[in-house]
């Protein structure tokens, strides 16, 4: 796989592995800048311009990932809290990234996406 504009391998493996989209991306961000911080959706999702029940799709993902903490209230809430030694410090070289350039982490995920969806459609080709 092509790594975009020589993204350290440890960062796109580390992408590969807990990001699906772009929202989700810097939902990712987001929670890793603010790790003492608990978000439920709605406040999330508004945070970034997102629609809320998109945004519970997401933090349950990276949740499932060992990304997150859970915390059950009145609302389901989540907060950056990974639950392996070696996830935190590949979160802050991907938050690093982000920061530094954010636009080929973009790329990544996108390029991804595209892939995905061309290799859904050519599973439906009828071949000769």
């Amino acid at each position: 796989m092509a790594v975009p504009d020589r993204l350290p391998t440890d960062v796109v493996e580390f992408v590969n592995d807990t990001v699906d989209s772009i929202e989700q991306l810097e939902l990712l961000v987001m929670l890793i800048d603010s790790s003492d911080r608990w978000w439920d959706a709605a406040t999330a999702g508004r945070a970034l311009g997102v629609d809320p029940g998109r945004t519970q799709r997401d933090l349950e993902r990276l949740a499932t990932r060992n990304l997150l903490a859970v915390r059950l209230t009145n609302d389901v809430s989540y907060r950056f809290e990974p639950g392996s030694p070696s996830l935190p410090a590949r979160a802050a070289a991907f938050a690093a990234v982000y920061r530094s350039n954010a636009r080929a982490l973009f790329r990544l995920v996108s390029d991804r996406q595209k892939r995905a969806v061309r290799d859904f459609a050519d599973a439906f080709r009828i071949r000769r």
